[in-house]
């Protein structure tokens, strides 16, 4: 085994490193540590209280400069107990209209924290531009379904990022938002044509590359107009990889896949090796790591793969750790209340004025949609309360919708029975105020005159956020990112 050969292997097998597990999951990692010390890792905080001392561990049992990668697209707290929570990004796009830079504030806040948390590169922004009001996987994680709109707050929140101290990953290249299915289950497949995805969808990552990203995640997507060969992902395409993002789009920083581990993706080992032919710098989270750098070594070894590929994703790798330990110190840091205020300013009201409710008056809260454990529901009881409003069935009725983007759940949206009780109350005049608490596309398809108040999550902070605005307390000043559902 050639001991440099190796090591460049190593620069660009990234594992993940699930803190749930604590010590034992980085212990069952240093087999690989040994034979391919990885160039970074993906760290997952899964709720654990000590997600930065596990940071630290891993960076000692890993020789050599390794890269601390993350999922923060709603801030360090999405990851690290203690650190900042942010709404996700249709929201902060709702919220730019209450004044301020609010992407860049979000990328800034969430660039600071990640270093200080010892992360150095954040898989955020999503640039996609969301387009299909179905879509399983994207939806509110994306700033809206405008193009030049989405670039420009993709860009802002990048900029903050890098201005933060760490790498910024936008994705998912060449664009996940009009795709009706979710690669972590599936490979997605974008139908547009050629001419339709330079327009829309390329234009978030064409702004992303002008304006000097550190990274950009491929996603595990068919794209026909791209590339011709039926059940190809983007992230095993040559022609979308190397020809349209290096050559044509002009693109030379790191690229990273998105995780390997999932639906869209091959699982056999040598699946990414087929990822680095295509021109991958990062094979991210394959399901057996060293397994994985063993086929690779091998396809070297056995003159399938030219060992140069190897070392220019590892240079690339490199100049990565390079730039992250160059950075400028930040010359100031957004206000401790940005996720909170970002909250408020996204509420938006839709279809009329909202329903505003008096200390002592009661509501009949009809639920549509799950809320799993129970904690959103729980917290709408409880700010309802300290609003002094009770719920009973002989209060106004008001409907509580409730859905959520999460990977491998198949869907954004109320299931077509729930949706279509909710449209029945609705032109039976049964209802006098809609709660949305994740798709605003669930507000836009309502019946006409149906009054709507939307927050672009359904978490307990957002349950507070509405009911501030029921009870006269705060306004509803956001605008909504997207257009008529489709």
């Amino acid at each position: 085994m050639s001991p440099a050969l190796a090591s460049s292997i190593g620069r660009i097998v990234w594992p993940a490193v699930r803190c749930s597990r604590g010590e034992a999951g980085i212990a069952a990692l240093r087999p690989l540590f040994d034979a391919y010390p990885p160039g970074g890792v993906i760290v997952f905080g899964e709720g654990a209280p000590d997600v930065e001392e596990l940071i630290a561990r891993v960076r000692l049992a890993i020789p050599g400069d390794v890269l601390i990668s993350s999922d923060l697209e709603r801030g360090c707290g999405q990851q690290v107990a203690g650190r900042t929570n942010l709404p996700p990004a249709m929201a902060i796009a709702a919220a730019e209209a209450a004044g301020g830079d609010a992407a860049y504030e979000a990328g800034l806040l969430t660039g600071i924290e990640a270093r200080e948390a010892g992360i150095d590169v954040v898989y955020a922004p999503v640039a996609d531009v969301n387009t299909i009001a179905t879509n399983p996987i994207i939806a509110t994680r994306a700033f809206g379904d405008d193009p030049h709109r989405v670039a420009t707050l993709a860009c802002a929140f990048a900029r903050g990022v890098a201005d933060g101290g760490a790498l910024a990953v936008g994705k998912h290249f060449p664009g996940h938002g009009s795709t009706q299915q979710d690669s972590h289950n599936e490979l997605a497949r974008v139908t547009r044509e050629a001419e339709s995805l330079h327009a829309i969808d390329l234009m978030p990552f064409r702004a992303l590359i002008a304006e000097g990203v550190g990274g950009l995640m491929v996603g595990h997507l068919e794209v026909p107009a791209l590339d011709p060969i039926p059940g190809r992902p983007a992230t095993a395409s040559p022609a979308i990889v190397r020809e349209l993002l290096r050559e044509r789009l002009g693109y030379d920083g790191l690229l990273v896949t998105d995780a390997l581990d999932m639906g869209g993706f091959g699982d056999s080992p040598d699946a990414a090796t087929e990822a680095l032919v295509a021109g991958m710098d990062v094979l991210l989270m394959p399901a057996d790591p060293l397994a994985s750098a063993r086929a690779l070594h091998a396809a070297v070894d056995a003159g399938r793969v030219d060992a140069a590929l190897v070392e220019a994703a590892a240079a690339r790798v490199q100049t990565a750790c390079e730039l992250v330990q160059a950075a400028a110190p930040p010359q100031r840091r957004p206000a401790a209340d940005l996720g909170p205020r970002l909250l408020a300013d996204s509420i938006t009201s839709r279809g009329g004025e909202p329903l505003r409710l008096h200390r002592g008056e009661a509501i009949d809260l009809q639920i549509f949609g799950e809320d799993e454990g129970g904690f959103v529901l729980a917290a709408v009881s409880e700010a309802l309360i300290a609003a002094g409003i009770e719920r009973s069935p002989e209060g106004r009725p008001v409907a509580l919708v409730l859905t959520s983007v999460r990977a491998w759940a198949g869907s954004s949206r109320l299931d077509d029975t729930a949706r279509e009780r909710l449209h029945w109350n609705i032109d039976n005049g049964r209802l006098e105020q809609v709660l949305v608490m994740g798709s605003p596309y669930e507000a836009l398809d309502l019946p006409a005159g149906a009054a709507a108040l939307v927050a672009y999550e359904a978490t307990p902070a957002a349950a507070f956020a509405l009911v501030a605005v029921l009870a006269g307390r705060a306004a509803a000043p956001g605008t909504l990112p997207v257009g008529r559902a489709s």
